[in-house]
């Protein structure tokens, strides 16, 4: 045990977290708002003390054997989440351990099981609806499948969520983005033709698992990502863009010299419908592609109030001269403002009408500086007929 769990006479509804993981982390503030307490369960007695003071929540050891401790933790709880991934038994964890979980948490009146996409197998690029035939192509599906099944048994109110590739920023120590393997010089962008990835911002699973709690309606399934599946090379392409690092080497999957597990990713490929969530929770996904994503965990370096812009614009062919004469004399002057903090544009390698822009300033006010002391400057003049594409976070 880590801290001691609340005792009856608290009024608060119980939210009990089975794996305090990076997932878990992310529901612990939108949880904490709506007045739960909150307890996790943890695998060991020096994780319970660490996880207790660093995510200030009640926890319990929970590694396969069933405490007194945990047992009264489940009979308060009034909605259980389940982030816990099935074990190399082939079965889920906690429904092995405790096979009466809904005689146990009479009072659950919400639970939700985190899976994830790999259930649906090989699409072949095609959209995966939730009601379609289950084919998964791997073990980790397979078992993902079951796990499913095992949770809608259990009798309890469950909803399932699948779950497309988690990202985002650091939470209490953990982080799920590109940026590091990229800093480190460690990241390999594996090609595949037509292959592309799904992913979510884990924001957008806290928000979707609130919209579930205030609009139950047990055994539903929902996909979750973010609706816009991309390659994993652009990806990697755009991040490294982003914080201004090489961009990573590019093997074909034939030559790549990558892990077994890494390898089994690309033999399956599909895209994610998330119009189910959208329609009956009223759910959108606040980070709607990688790039809003990205430029908000890149954004949040630079301090709260950072405005950030980046994309690309296309310059017509009759302005190329202009655009190139006058952009050192721009890029110059805006760096000298007080309010800037990077301003990067530069030509594309592959197409000369493509410049790619990265701007960060201190706050939107200090942008909005910016745009006045451009007012009817040369380089005004010169990008006036051109394309913009940009990709903008505030605070």
């Amino acid at each position: 045990m880590g801290r001691t769990v609340k005792s009856q006479t608290d009024s608060r509804q119980t939210a009990l977290l089975f794996g305090l993981g990076y997932t878990a982390r992310a529901l612990l503030s939108p949880l904490r708002q709506r007045g739960y307490h909150i307890i996790g369960t943890v695998r060991t007695k020096d994780k319970a003390r660490e996880l207790s003071e660093v995510l200030d929540v009640d926890t319990v050891v929970f590694n396969g054997q069933v405490s007194s401790e945990l047992k009264a933790a489940i009979s308060n709880s009034h909605i259980i989440v389940s982030s816990v991934p099935p074990s190399d038994n082939n079965d889920d964890p906690v429904i092995s351990a405790l096979p009466e979980l809904a005689s146990m948490a009479a009072k659950c009146e919400w639970a939700g099981y985190l899976s994830a996409t790999s259930v649906y197998g090989d699409r072949a690029g095609q959209w995966a609806f939730e009601d379609e035939l289950l084919r998964p192509a791997t073990q980790r599906g397979r078992n993902r499948v079951e796990a499913e099944l095992a949770w809608l048994e259990t009798g309890l109110p469950v909803h399932i969520f699948r779950l497309a590739g988690i990202y985002g920023p650091k939470l209490f120590g953990q982080a799920r983005n590109t940026f590091s393997r990229l800093e480190m010089g460690t990241a390999k962008a594996i090609i595949k033709p037509d292959h592309v990835v799904n992913r979510i911002h884990v924001e957008d699973i806290a928000t979707a698992l609130i919209a579930s709690l205030e609009c139950p309606n047990p055994c539903q399934v929902y996909n979750i990502a973010d609706g816009h599946p991309a390659p994993p090379q652009d990806v990697l392409d755009f991040a490294a863009d982003l914080i201004g690092e090489p961009r990573a080497p590019k093997f074909t999957l034939e030559n790549a010299d990558i892990s077994a597990m890494a390898r089994s990713f690309y033999s399956e490929t599909k895209r994610i419908d998330i119009s189910r969530a959208k329609r009956e929770l009223g759910w959108v996904p606040s980070f709607g592609n990688y790039r809003v994503g990205l430029c908000e965990i890149y954004r949040e370096r630079f301090g709260k109030d950072a405005f950030l812009l980046a994309g690309h614009i296309l310059v017509p062919d009759a302005d190329l001269e202009a655009v190139h004469r006058e952009l050192p004399k721009h890029r110059a002057a805006t760096l000298a403002e007080t309010g800037c903090l990077r301003f990067d544009v530069y030509p594309d390698l592959q197409n000369k009408n493509k410049f790619h822009v990265f701007e960060v300033f201190t706050s939107e006010a200090a942008f909005r500086v910016h745009k006045q002391r451009m007012e009817g400057t040369d380089w005004v003049k010169a990008s006036a007929n051109v394309e913009r594409f940009y990709t903008v976070r505030k605070a």
